[in-house]
């Protein structure tokens, strides 16, 4: 626990004791994530499950982590962060530009979202293209990441 200052982890108690339903300093594998997540970080569901041990999906809805077992994970997920650049995600979403003019089909956009990786829900895509598309359909894949990494 010396990865963290003592100002650290009084937040994150803090922050822990939000996700702490019953009261028992304790939270159950499936918050893991949301709660990894609400501290600042960014791991897919994979890396979730990795810091957890690849639980069955009955300990996910059973088991339960205190808050001194969360913090390794918590150091784990924070030393393995990579940030996805621009590039990266240019260079992903060029696959899908079959005129090589810089648009993607909404359509297939749609369904590579809700379908590859860290599938999104479709209301979660529609958020995200709301505004995105040109009378043919299209997403400026640029403008699209740009807005992305804005958050």
């Amino acid at each position: 626990m010396t990865e963290f200052t003592d100002e650290q982890l009084s937040e994150y108690k803090d922050f822990f004791s939000l996700f702490d339903k019953t009261g028992e300093n304790r939270i159950a594998y499936f918050e893991v994530g949301e709660c990894l997540r609400a501290f600042g970080e960014n791991p897919t569901n994979a890396e979730v499950s990795k810091v957890l041990n690849n639980p069955s999906q009955d300990a996910m809805n059973s088991k339960f982590v205190s808050f001194d077992e969360f913090l390794p994970m918590l150091a784990q997920v924070k030393r393995q962060a990579h940030d996805t650049s621009f590039e990266d995600m240019n260079e992903g979403l060029k696959v899908f530009d079959k005129e090589n003019n810089g648009t993607v089909s909404g359509a297939e956009l749609r369904h590579v979202l809700v379908t590859l990786g860290e599938k999104l829900s479709e209301e979660e895509v529609e958020q995200l293209l709301a505004g995105q598309e040109d009378s043919n359909g299209c997403v400026n894949y640029e403008a699209f990441i740009k807005l992305v990494m804005q958050g």
